[in-house]
């Protein structure tokens, strides 16, 4: 296994580092556009939902992509290039005031966190149990809530990748993600939190990623994250 993730997390790295380069630039040349939509204000049933210090996000590259897309500057951020079920909880790369880098759960215990919204998995696929992946996911919920007991916890399904990504690789292909989702959708109803089904507004009829959606079958562009943005809304 620790092979394994060796491998996955750098390949994460090297499809990021390309992403958050062409997301940057696109970011940028979108600043001053008068018609770029607005995240900060609800509409709708849910006027009461709102982005801010509350909520927190737990992810890796692509929820860092979906933060910086969606707009969702005041919310607290808890994502890493490569981040997976188990180093959320070890792993120390949150800055405090002082210039201390904490776990996140550390961090967690001095904020006013009322709803976490997750997404991890894509890059435990190689793993070799499976069952481990879902016992250390059940650690990460079990130590939130233990933590804050007050607050919702949302698992959200892994985003599938391309068909061309699917069909050329072993380890990040649908029918591995299709395999991970349900085990993530069980292990919501039994840890009693609630699973976000977000990767519905985004495939096409096969249940792939559109190639148009990403520009190294991974990585989603901005459109598909504006739709995952609505999809929360909706359905927190």
């Amino acid at each position: 296994i620790v092979n394994q993730e060796s491998i996955n997390n750098q390949t994460e790295n090297t499809n990021i580092q390309n992403e958050i380069t062409n997301t940057e630039s696109e970011s940028t040349g979108s600043k001053n556009n008068s018609d770029e939509p607005s995240t900060s204000k609800e509409t709708g049933a849910n006027k009461k939902l709102v982005f801010d210090e509350t909520v927190a996000f737990i992810g890796d590259s692509r929820t860092q992509g979906f933060l910086m897309y969606a707009g969702l500057k005041d919310v607290v951020d808890y994502t890493h290039i490569g981040l997976m079920v188990d180093t959320a909880v070890t792993k120390k790369f949150i800055k405090t005031s002082t210039g201390e880098e904490v776990t996140l759960l550390e961090d967690m215990k001095n904020r006013d966190i009322q709803k976490v919204y997750i997404m991890l998995g894509i890059n435990e696929l190689g793993w070799s149990y499976s069952q481990v992946f879902v016992n250390d996911y059940a650690e990460l919920i079990r130590k939130i809530k233990e933590i804050k007991p007050n607050c919702e916890v949302y698992l959200q399904s892994i985003i599938p990748v391309t068909k061309e990504k699917s069909d050329s690789d072993d380890i990040y292909n649908n029918t591995k993600i299709a395999e991970y989702n349900r085990l993530i959708k069980d292990l919501a109803t039994t840890e009693n939190v609630k699973y976000l089904d977000v990767k519905s507004v985004v495939v096409d009829s096969s249940g792939n990623l559109p190639s148009s959606a990403s520009t190294d079958g991974i990585h989603i562009n901005k459109t598909c994250c504006l739709k995952w943005l609505d999809y929360i809304k909706n359905n927190s």
